[in-house]
């Protein structure tokens, strides 16, 4: 009896791309631009309330404190600079999370025992396991309500962030609020730090089922809301956040 050899065929190793160094070099960028703004608004206070070599005539005081406006102008301006830095960074941050996980997920495939050669192809593919643990691990919102008060201009936003798994484990980051409308006829996106009266830029988030939010927003004069986008982002790649745009439709 002649035996017929069977060549066997490896398999191929999957490539495990290189982590992208990108959000390394932004985050120092961001921390040397944070230093300059902070340095040179510093000096330029410092220079304006520079004692003069004589006394100080009313049109020299009006000139400093106009000076002095315009430095904290400039300087909320770099503020501004700096939290839409932070939000690409934290973007970033969390693609590089994702691009960890794939190359574990990849690294683990190549390491995991093979299934025989002559093992039966099986009839359905299977649910990936990544897939349902996003699932399992993803934020909603819920409850969105915008409440009108006796000013014509303050409004109450509340709604609420929550999780789907059934265990103690504690969520926390960061969320983000921006209404969208138009100003003078004019496409305008206005931050939570531009409209909240306590001048914060996010909302600290931290629950670990669920998380009431009630933020007062007070809109410009010539401000026409449209629609108010909400972002919620957990810190880690631990799980999966939110971002949803709702109609901007007020009650009472």
């Amino acid at each position: 009896m002649i035996t017929r050899k069977t060549k066997v065929v490896p398999p191929v190793t999957p490539r495990i791309v290189p982590v992208d160094p990108g959000p390394r070099v932004l985050r120092y960028g961001l921390l040397v631009c944070a230093f300059l703004g902070t340095a040179w608004f510093s000096y330029e206070y410092g220079r304006t309330q520079a004692p003069g070599s004589g006394e100080e005539t009313p049109t020299q005081s009006g000139e400093l404190q106009q000076r002095f406006a315009a430095l904290q102008r400039e300087r909320d301006a770099l503020e501004e600079q700096l939290t839409d830095l932070q939000q690409v960074l934290e973007q970033d941050q969390r693609n590089l999370a994702a691009q960890r996980g794939r190359s574990r997920i990849l690294q683990q495939s190549q390491t995991a025992p093979r299934q025989s050669l002559a093992a039966e192809p099986q009839s359905e593919p299977e649910t990936p396991a990544t897939e349902q643990a996003a699932a399992d691990h993803a934020l909603t919102l819920e409850n969105v309500r915008i409440a009108g008060t006796e000013s014509e201009n303050l409004f109450r936003l509340a709604f609420s962030v929550t999780r789907d798994r059934d265990d103690n484990e504690r969520v926390t980051g960061t969320i983000w609020i921006a209404v969208n409308g138009t100003s003078g006829g004019k496409p305008t996106r206005l931050s939570l730090k531009s409209l909240s009266p306590r001048r914060r830029s996010f909302v600290t988030m931290g629950f670990t089922r669920q998380q009431e939010v009630t933020e007062e927003l007070v809109l410009p004069d010539d401000f026409l809301p449209r629609n108010i986008l909400i972002e919620a982002k957990p810190y880690g790649d631990r799980y999966t956040g939110t971002s949803e745009s709702f109609d901007w439709s007020t009650s009472g």
